[in-house]
């Protein structure tokens, strides 16, 4: 008996050390657990404030753009500071003073699908995606009008997937606050056409000696195959094998099939009325895209 008694008091003591020491490890599980909680919630909080303030600042970037423009985009004062010997040449123009040629030539040009999509065009960078993939390297592509816009204005030109999702969130957001035209006169006014030349107005006095208002269709084509490589090439290199194909392709997209996304979207565009040396803010019914095939 005695025996036992000693034997049911011992184990007792073991229970009693092993509940002791669950109670510790419990415990200070809940407390890791505890400040593990507090920890996310300020980093959480943290992030959702920082979150904020940095889609209140895209915001405010982009409505600033309806009724004024900045004197310089992102991309030439990045240009400018590295190349302090540098002159920028800039001019800006309202879109109702750019040639409709020119206007079309572009959207032959950059983005077929211009009038019809949110900011990105999801085919377009898919397809850029699988040319990547089959590359084997990262170059990215499949770009719209307002994505180039927006990494012109706002953002650097490195080539990363962070880049490349602020550069989406940018475009979403003109798309909505700016509208298709306003877009389209700031992406014409902040294209680069030569190393140190900005907007078409500077472009189309550098090359053509006149107003871009008075551009025909061929000085715009030119013009538009500039741009996927306008610090290598210029509207005169008549030997460029490079700018002999990008007009041929300009040329052909400007005259689409009738059934075609392009057609549709290049028939959105107005032809401003031109008096003489002057552009007046007048709009004609959509253009028919057949009859100025011929147009000088």
């Amino acid at each position: 008996m005695l025996g036992s008694f000693f034997l049911k008091k011992k184990i007792f003591s073991v229970l009693k050390w092993i509940y002791r020491i669950l109670n510790y490890l419990v415990r200070g599980v809940l407390l890791i657990g505890l400040l593990y909680a507090i920890l996310f919630s300020v980093a959480g909080t943290y992030l959702i404030y920082r979150t904020a303030s940095y889609g209140y600042s895209i915001y405010e970037a982009v409505d600033t753009l309806r009724h004024t423009q900045p004197e310089m985009s992102h991309y030439m004062q990045a240009l400018q500071d590295s190349s302090p010997q540098l002159e920028i040449k800039h001019r800006y123009v309202p879109l109702d003073s750019i040639s409709l040629h020119l206007q079309k030539a572009v959207i032959a040009s950059e983005d077929a699908g211009f009038y019809f999509h949110p900011g990105f065009d999801v085919r377009a960078i898919a397809e850029a995606l699988a040319a990547n993939q089959s590359r084997g390297k990262t170059k990215f592509g499949g770009s719209t009008i307002t994505q180039q816009l927006a990494k012109n204005l706002f953002l650097s030109s490195e080539r990363s997937w962070e880049r490349k999702f602020k550069e989406m969130a940018f475009a979403l957001l003109m798309e909505n606050r700016l509208g298709k035209k306003r877009i389209l006169e700031l992406y014409l006014n902040y294209a680069q056409w030569g190393k140190d030349i900005f907007g078409c107005e500077e472009a189309s006095q550098v090359y053509f000696k006149k107003s871009c208002a008075r551009l025909n269709v061929d000085q715009a084509i030119s013009l538009a195959a500039m741009l996927a490589s306008p610090a290598k090439h210029h509207p005169h290199m008549r030997q460029s094998q490079f700018m002999a194909k990008r007009r041929a392709v300009i040329y052909q997209n400007m005259f689409p099939p009738k059934d075609s996304v392009l057609r549709d979207s290049l028939e959105k565009l107005h032809q401003p009325v031109v008096v003489g040396d002057s552009t007046k803010n007048k709009e004609t019914p959509p253009l028919q895209l057949d009859s100025i095939s011929q147009t000088p």
